[in-house]
């Protein structure tokens, strides 16, 4: 049978793509934020609260490092899903509407597999 509704196809496979991106941009932020939260709480030039401070603003720097990576991460896979899941339900309602074209067809007195 005819594939019908392109642009739904389309759709549904742009999600799935921006949902991989947005996984991929979580992940890579996650990890440049533990890396900012080493920085400015260790021994560099940005890390000049540790000397005014001692070890309770290196513990400080890390712990909000992990902490706003481990959210970052929890929302990219949050999103990740919601796109994952919505591209492929434009799919699922493709295939059932493919499968209910066809088993109409059958149904009227098709003798033959229309692919």
């Amino acid at each position: 049978m005819e594939k019908r509704f392109g642009a739904l196809r389309v759709i549904g496979t742009i999600l799935k793509v921006l949902a991989w991106i947005v996984l991929a941009g979580g992940i890579l932020g996650a990890i440049g934020m533990i890396i900012t939260g080493g920085l400015f709480s260790g021994g560099s030039r940005l890390g000049s609260l540790s000397s005014q401070f001692g070890g309770a603003a290196v513990l400080a720097g890390l712990l909000g490092g992990v902490a706003g990576a481990i959210g970052l991460l929890f929302v990219a896979v949050v999103e990740f899903l919601v796109l994952y899941a919505t591209g492929d339900a434009i799919y699922l309602a493709l295939a059932i509407e493919e499968n209910t074209r066809e088993t109409a067809w059958y149904l009227k007195g098709g003798d033959t597999v229309r692919r």
